[in-house]
């Protein structure tokens, strides 16, 4: 009996000493993953814990002015990066572009087993640089520097095959595709898409309400079948982002919808220029695909 009293003394005291030895070097702690051990409090206790002086981190320029590399000052955490931009990115050191001139606010937030901290700094960058777009689909999409600096777009309905659907591996609304105006009132025709050049922004203008596929549309509250799908409730989505690859892969986010809701918000870009965009995009269980013809506002349709 009174080896298995020791051992339970053992046992119980043995935590409390792993994680309060603390001493000249500072709170150590054996089973903590990427612990700094200089964590201290002002009054040189303990603390597990990140402060906002964990989180700093250095603004380096590169030989153009509007590429930059930020580095935090701590290696033993996993950091997080919002470049102000519109951009993100991730690790110790990254480098950011910044196509156009302005103040933009840089965010490093880290995180280790101890939780979590942040903290920010801002840049200014004195002009633009256009030759940082790679895709030249990024101007297109969004009108270019010499226009408003966005573009909005809608669903061409005055135009057959404006919508339709097809096989997963096909290219072309093969099974069915929609005439002229041939979804009226549901909440389609009357969505705006607006892409911002500047910080990557998409504004999504709904009117009250979208259109979206009836295996999925009773998930809405409030919605209910109109013209075979059904018409739901949705709010405005303002301020989102766009990416854009150079694969014509364009990203939502927040599975922001671009027309005919299928619960996806990646779309594959096939046709875009000056007058028109033609968009593939799935189902979201895999089985169909969606394809949609886009104008942009104020551009009068001539249909073949």
């Amino acid at each position: 009996m009174k080896y298995k009293t020791y051992l339970k003394i053992l046992l119980f005291t043995f935590p409390l000493l792993l994680f309060t030895n603390c001493g000249k070097e500072g709170c150590t702690d054996p089973i903590a993953h990427n612990f700094d051990p200089s964590a201290t409090k002002n009054d040189g206790k303990c603390f597990y814990g990140l402060t906002e002086s964990s989180a700093s981190f250095t603004i380096s320029p590169t030989s153009n002015p509007n590429v930059v590399v930020f580095k935090a000052e701590n290696p033993n955490v996993e950091c997080s990066w919002d470049f102000g931009n519109g951009t993100v990115g991730s690790g110790t050191t990254d480098t950011a572009e910044y196509p156009f001139a302005g103040d933009f606010t840089v965010t490093l937030s880290i995180f280790n087993s101890q939780g979590d901290a942040s903290s920010s700094q801002s840049i200014s960058i004195d002009s633009n640089d256009i030759s940082l777009f790679d895709n030249p689909l990024h101007l297109i999409l969004t009108g270019g520097i010499s226009g408003p600096g966005y573009r909005t777009w809608h669903i061409d309905s005055a135009c057959d095959y404006h919508f339709g659907v097809g096989p997963p591996e096909g290219f072309s609304p093969d099974w069915w595709h929609a005439p002229a105006n041939e979804k009226p009132g549901v909440g389609l025709y009357d969505d705006r898409f607006t892409f911002h050049l500047v910080g990557f922004q998409y504004d999504l203008l709904t009117n009250g309400d979208i259109y979206v596929h009836n295996t999925i549309g009773s998930t809405f509250p409030g919605a209910y079948e109109n013209l075979y799908d059904w018409t739901a409730p949705f709010n405005d989505m303002p301020n989102e982002t766009w990416d854009l690859t150079t694969d014509s892969i364009l990203t939502l986010s927040n599975a922001a919808p671009m027309g005919f809701y299928t619960g996806v918000s990646e779309f594959q870009i096939t046709q875009l220029n000056d007058t028109s965009m033609i968009v593939k995009y799935g189902h979201h269980d895999g089985t169909l695909a969606w394809f949609a013809r886009y104008v942009p506002e104020g551009f009068v349709t001539i249909c073949p």
